[in-house]
């Protein structure tokens, strides 16, 4: 699955996890080794310290991803049961319905949603 976030920026579960990866290697590694020429003091430590910031902002953007894809999941599960458990006619009515006794804002924002699930399903 491949999630276009809020923030705008598109993410991959798997690329994620390969980034993590990789840093924590390069990580190990880095810190591993003895410090050489231009690699010691301040400077070793801010390169580290930017590892370790990149590795808290892949985290956070993997359990974003994670939420994401949790509620596309509950919203397929969702779709499936009305699709399954109701007729057609039911569904025109309950929208009637929730057209009519709903605040427009509140039901444009179910229409939205309604549109993003049906969009999400193809």
């Amino acid at each position: 699955y491949i999630i276009l976030l809020d923030a705008g920026g598109y993410f991959n579960m798997e690329s994620l996890d390969e980034e993590n990866r990789s840093i924590k290697r390069r990580l190990r590694k880095f810190s591993s080794e003895p410090a050489q020429k231009g690699n010691h003091g301040r400077e070793r430590q801010v390169q580290i310290r930017k590892m370790k910031d990149k590795l808290a902002f892949l985290k956070n953007d993997r359990a974003a991803v994670k939420n994401a894809l949790g509620q596309l999941k509950a919203d397929q599960k969702a779709l499936n049961r009305a699709i399954n458990n109701r007729s057609v006619e039911f569904a025109h009515a309950f929208v009637a319905a929730a057209e009519r006794d709903l605040p427009h804002e509140v039901f444009s924002q179910l229409e939205q949603r309604a549109a993003l699930m049906l969009e999400a399903n193809k």
